[in-house]
């Protein structure tokens, strides 16, 4: 029975300091928004797309025609199959 009433206390003190915290928050100076920075295309804009669907259509007719396989890590060597 006395537990309930330790657990009673923490919720309210834990109540208690959110609360204050919120108010705290709410009741100070709004800062200034701070300058973002404009947004600057990427670099290439539509070009980089394009040939990016080049980049990959060739890879797709690479691996069609049996000249590519997924067994390559980043640095380009073979990787043992299981």
């Amino acid at each position: 029975m006395s537990v309930c009433y330790i657990l009673d206390g923490i919720l309210i003190l834990y109540g208690i300091i959110l609360t204050v915290l919120y108010c705290r928050l709410r009741m100070s100076p709004a800062k200034a928004p701070a300058q973002q920075p404009q947004k600057q295309p990427a670099e290439g804009g539509i070009y980089a797309v394009r040939l990016l669907i080049l980049m990959l259509k060739k890879t797709f007719k690479k691996a069609h025609d049996g000249k590519v396989t997924a067994y390559r890590t980043a640095d380009g060597s073979d990787v043992s199959q299981y």
